[in-house]
């Protein structure tokens, strides 16, 4: 739930729009809140966790759970990464990055419906259990995996981006993930042939708000 900093009994540092963004390293969540503030070129101040594990007094008291993303705005205090980009897009309109058109919104948010109970979770046991599967299990997972591939490729048969061809929200939600798949497993290629999805994927690599981010977090 939204809570006000006011809550918190802590203040707000100065910057010019009053944006500070509790963060953690290559996070896929925070990415999809740096690039959104990068396409709209927001200035905004990172605060960097040194540890999930070991949350710092200052995220704990704006994130109890211990959770990133959670964004500052004045004495506004937001988490969940995809409800934060659309309170960024909401608040800062420009540049658009969703769509108009209701329908086409709803097909935005089914790209991330789809992304956090489906596709993530495969990708979590894609990356860090296939080899502890049973074998069945395995083959169940990789068809899966399969699946979540072709669901990329037929959509990207319709032009560069997830939607109306144009660069959404939508891509900037799934995109982390499927950056991670793509370096989850050295045999990637050989077994999906992701062919549309990986032109995708340096499509919006190459973009200048991405190469912001990943110069931000490198470590210093």
């Amino acid at each position: 739930m939204a809570i006000s900093l006011k809550e918190t009994g802590k203040l707000v540092a100065d910057n010019k729009t009053n944006l500070i963004l509790h963060s953690y390293r290559r996070c896929p969540f925070a990415i999809r809140v740096r690039m959104v503030l990068e396409e709209k070129n927001l200035p905004y101040t990172v605060i960097e966790e040194k540890s999930l594990s070991h949350p710092s007094m200052e995220l704990l008291r704006v994130s109890p759970e211990g959770k990133v993303p959670v964004l500052l705005h004045q004495d506004f205090v937001l988490p969940e990464s995809a409800i934060i980009t659309e309170y960024l897009e909401e608040t800062f309109p420009e540049p658009q990055l969703s769509p108009s058109d209701p329908k086409n919104k709803a097909e935005m948010r089914l790209w991330t419906a789809w992304c956090h109970h489906q596709f993530k979770p495969d990708l979590d046991l894609y990356k860090y259990k296939l080899d502890q599967l049973a074998q069945q299990d395995q083959e169940a997972l990789l068809a899966r995996m399969q699946s979540h591939i072709r669901k990329f490729e037929n959509q990207l048969r319709y032009g560069d981006f997830l939607l109306e061809n144009k660069f959404s929200l939508a891509d900037i939600h799934v995109f982390p993930f499927f950056r991670q798949l793509s370096k989850a497993r050295q045999d990637f290629m050989e077994k999906f042939n992701p062919t549309l999805s990986m032109q995708w994927l340096d499509r919006i690599q190459s973009r200048t708000s991405f190469e912001r981010v990943m110069r931000k977090v490198e470590p210093a």
